[in-house]
């Protein structure tokens, strides 16, 4: 993880973040020029952890967070060429496949084309980049990277969703110890997870806490940032800011004074609870008998879950309840789940971080990518993305997903390529 470092730091400016490292434990305090709370959780149970929002300053609206695609095209070096309406069919590699030599596209108007390359990366996600490689094999070869039956294997996602729940009368207090801290215009969310120590003694996977927000419908906040956005503002709207007043007026001081998050007008307080998943060989991406409209197979999700993610949480769910009280803050109501070890409910679908399907593994057969993210066997296709990782952890991928593609970057700036001529080629159809 030390050698990761460098890169989350370099990654902050493209995500727009205060901070590239170092801001996700008790050194989150001394980045924000704050104290640390008098009374903490048990560090041999559970451990502070801050997520950091990122921040766009290019849009109009102060808060609005990253959004890669509306600013991409200016953001690009002279050096790059952005190709829109062009759909990856599949790679394309030498007789041998032990090398790329370019790709098949397939362009709006039905056409195919093939660009000549002697270097690919594949960015298109924990399913897709999977799903390329398999429609990539060729007669007897089950796909690219595949010859140790490996890519699509392991997918993992992050299952998360309540585990307890707060009375919201006399919450205020929890709400600023774990709710949103302002460091240098940008926000940062407090919440805890397990200990290294207490997943050691209990075989505990990843876990987080955070208290989760049900805002109420009239929240001013949301009704203000509609009018900042000039979007078209409800009826009730001009109702709503009257009418809550005050708490507009909290947010104000609590931002440029406390330098605390801004207050939300809720309808429920949550303990929220995020759990990696125990990495499957079984969990994973084929393809289906289905086709899609350029007739390429459809990518078929065998998603699992283990009996240890659902302990996980019933565990997190009952230490945090434990600790919260021992400090001096509420403590949550459990949810019938956490209370009667029962599995995880059925509502917590996973949150759009699939992982692990091309998983990155010295041992080709237990793995699609070396240390360097390149296909075992195929000199010059490169996978970026969380499909690399070999688990999900208990946090959000993005940063590390960019993290990895600046360390990507700077390998193949100085990696020797073949002298593949590019060109591109139509073939009308």
């Amino acid at each position: 993880m030390e050698d990761m470092i460098p890169y989350l730091d370099r990654s902050a400016v493209h995500l727009g973040l205060a901070v590239g490292s170092g801001f996700s434990d008790q050194r989150f305090w001394d980045i924000a020029r704050r104290s640390a709370p008098h009374a903490e959780v048990d560090p041999s149970l559970l451990l502070p952890f801050f997520w950091q929002f990122s921040r766009d300053k290019t849009e109009t609206y102060p808060f609005e967070y990253m959004r890669f695609g509306r600013h991409l095209p200016g953001r690009l070096g002279s050096n790059l060429t952005l190709v829109t309406g062009a759909t990856v069919v599949r790679v394309l590699t030498v007789d041998s496949q032990a090398g790329v030599r370019g790709l098949e596209f397939a362009t709006l108007d039905g056409r195919r084309h093939t660009l000549a390359a002697s270097t690919v990366v594949l960015c298109a996600g924990g399913i897709e980049n999977a799903r390329i490689l398999l429609n990539s094999g060729t007669g007897t070869h089950p796909g690219l990277g595949n010859d140790r039956d490996q890519a699509g294997r392991y997918l993992m996602d992050h299952l998360r969703g309540p585990a307890a729940f707060f009375d919201l009368a006399g919450s205020e207090v929890l709400q600023r110890r774990f709710g949103r801290y302002n460091v240098r215009s940008h926000f940062f969310r407090a919440g805890l997870r397990l200990s290294p120590d207490v997943q050691r003694r209990e075989e505990l996977l990843n876990c987080s806490a955070w208290l989760g927000e049900v805002l109420a419908p009239d929240d001013p906040w949301d009704a203000l940032r509609r009018f900042a956005a000039r979007k078209p503002a409800l009826p009730q709207d001009a109702i709503s800011l009257v009418k809550n007043s005050p708490l507009l007026l909290r947010g104000a001081r609590d931002y440029f004074g406390a330098r605390n998050g801004l207050p939300r007008k809720l309808r429920e307080l949550t303990l929220d609870t995020m759990c990696e998943q125990v990495p499957d060989a079984d969990s994973r991406i084929t393809l289906s008998q289905h086709r899609d409209r350029l007739g390429l197979r459809l990518p078929k999700v065998d998603w699992r879950s283990h009996p240890d993610e659902a302990r996980t949480m019933h565990r997190m769910a009952e230490l945090v309840s434990d600790e919260l009280q021992r400090i001096g803050l509420p403590k949550p109501i459990l949810a019938d789940w956490v209370r009667d070890k029962a599995e995880v409910p059925a509502s917590f679908v996973d949150v759009a971080h699939p992982t692990g399907t091309t998983r990155m593994s010295s041992d080709r057969g237990k793995g699609v990518v070396d240390a360097d993210c390149e296909v075992h066997g195929v000199e010059g296709l490169f996978v970026s993305g969380s499909s690399v990782f070999p688990t999900a952890g208990h946090c959000n991928p993005t940063q590390m997903i960019v993290a990895m593609a600046v360390r990507l970057a700077d390998h193949l700036k100085v990696r020797p390529v073949r002298q593949t001529p590019v060109k591109v080629m139509t073939n009308v159809e």
